[in-house]
């Protein structure tokens, strides 16, 4: 959409790989990189599906170059990340970290989906070549892409997911990774994936090779890269599985609190799960 000198980019996307509780989204945003961003990140409809797209359930205004004003009352800062469920809508000002659209869709799914008795999960989760899926629980950057992500095994999703009575279905079309330190010996499908169309943040680059030095933490430890998730060549699409066979949680724990593999009870894994015990990492949310 263009009018006179400004631009407006429009992405009509869905969230749910399951098609019973999938929810249709538009983001309306002022950057293209955040409208790259988010064609990544979301389910990238067919054309007949854009054809027939209709209402969205869900809009997002992304004016993140645009500071709110901190004159305001109650207002202490230029930047705003707002969701209004009642209008279904999320209005972001003053900041253009794209990870708060992914989030505050997410927040939207954790209200959402509850409702219809599906659980929404910050996980990750594969599936073995026999059917056995395994979710990992963890907070940012303790693993759940990097676990997920395991080319003897088919990638679901690795980060947001849905629990339901028919199994698990992956919330997003895309994937974002942490990448400092990110080698293609260590990680060699994400290194891989990391290719035209995706989206590098917070890295460090040569201007004039621009070759990425992904040891460089200058800027934030929180680097990541957003690609859709066909990148990945074990990927399962559509990306829904069967009930879980294996919980995983992923405690990263540095202090010694923890063995370095416990296997748990009913209770003791709800308890973890709530405690959410982890060591300190750099990261964006709990479970």
């Amino acid at each position: 959409m263009k009018n006179h000198d400004v631009q407006v980019f429009v992405n009509d996307q869905f969230l749910n790989w399951d098609p019973q509780n999938r929810v249709k989204v538009r983001i309306v945003s002022a950057r293209a990189y955040h409208s790259l961003f988010m064609h990544n990140m979301c389910i990238r409809p067919t054309p007949e599906e854009l054809e027939n797209f209709g209402t969205p359930d869900f809009t997002i205004y992304n004016a993140g170059q645009f500071p709110c004003n901190r004159y305001t009352h109650y207002m202490t800062s230029s930047t705003s990340i707002d969701l209004n469920l009642a209008r279904r809508e999320m209005v972001i000002l003053g900041t253009q970290y794209a990870g708060e659209m992914k989030k505050g869709l997410f927040s939207v799914m954790h209200y959402l989906m509850p409702k219809r008795q599906i659980l929404s999960l910050h996980s990750g989760c594969n599936m073995g070549k026999d059917g056995d899926v395994a979710l990992f629980f963890g907070l940012s950057g303790t693993g759940k892409t990097t676990l997920s992500t395991d080319h003897n095994r088919y990638l679901i999703g690795d980060d947001e997911h849905c629990w339901g009575d028919n199994g698990v279905s992956n919330i997003e079309g895309g994937c974002y990774a942490k990448c400092i330190d990110l080698s293609r010996e260590k990680e060699p499908d994400i290194w891989n994936a990391i290719k035209f169309g995706a989206v590098l943040e917070n890295v460090v680059f040569d201007e004039h090779t621009r070759e990425v030095d992904y040891s460089d933490k200058s800027v934030t430890e929180n680097t990541r890269a957003a690609y859709p998730i066909e990148y990945i060549p074990n990927a399962k699409i559509p990306c829904v599985g069967p009930h879980p066979k294996n919980v995983i949680l992923l405690a990263c724990d540095a202090f010694g609190v923890l063995p370095p593999v416990s296997k748990l009870n009913l209770a003791q894994t709800m308890y973890h799960f709530i405690s959410g015990y982890t060591a300190l990492v750099c990261a964006m949310s709990l479970f």
